[in-house]
């Protein structure tokens, strides 16, 4: 399982501890679009994401909107999921493949011996939680504090190319907003001539 080198806990581990943590894991795949896991629901296994992208989001209870919290990358485990397994409560976000993924689901028991025994796991754990909860409170900020064409820009701007390829719904899941007025902002940033839309993808001028 050469895949699994993506987690930074491995390099720390013994050569029986690799094989042990080997066993343990059941290979999944998801095509983009997939939900891994509802909101409310119980989990019995975690996912090590080795390729693709997972996004977690919340919605209220009548399901008309989306709050993107933050997403899952290859090397992370799906916290969401290792809290719900653990303590047997309910999921506080869902979880949709927002790319096709690959990965390992690990189940509660053999997660929890590793926590347990391993150090390398217990502080890839808590530095993962570490990490989701800074995205989260960029998340928050950008939300509460930054109008939505200098987030539309700043998204845009990240991913460093002149070329994004990205719709306009998916845009807006990105950002916590509707469709319908993402669309809107979008026009009015290329009648400023900042950018350029097209079927599919979005250009920056530079």
């Amino acid at each position: 399982m050469e895949d699994l080198e993506i987690f930074p806990f491995i390099k720390d581990f013994t050569e029986e501890e690799k094989e042990k943590f080997s066993s343990f894991l059941q290979p999944m795949s998801a095509k983009k679009g997939t939900i891994i896991h509802y909101q409310g629901d119980i989990c019995s296994n975690s996912l090590l994401v080795t390729k693709g992208t997972v996004r977690l989001y919340s919605q209220p209870t009548d399901f008309a909107e989306e709050l993107t919290l933050y997403t899952l990358n290859a090397g992370e485990q799906c916290l969401s999921q290792i809290t719900s397994e653990v303590k047997e409560i309910p999921t506080i976000p869902s979880a949709v493949a927002e790319t096709d993924v690959e990965g390992y689901m690990v189940n509660k028991e053999e997660m929890e011996a590793f926590i347990s025994s391993i150090p390398a796991y217990q502080n890839y754990i808590i530095t993962l939680y570490a990490k989701k909860v800074a995205e989260l409170t960029t998340t928050i900020q950008q939300v509460k504090f930054k109008n939505l064409d200098e987030r539309i820009m700043d998204f845009l701007r990240k991913n460093e190319k002149k070329t994004i390829s990205i719709t306009h719904s998916d845009l807006a899941n990105k950002l916590n907003t509707s469709r319908s007025v993402v669309s809107r902002v979008l026009k009015k940033l290329e009648e400023k001539k900042m950018l350029s839309l097209h079927r599919g993808y979005i250009e920056l001028h530079h």
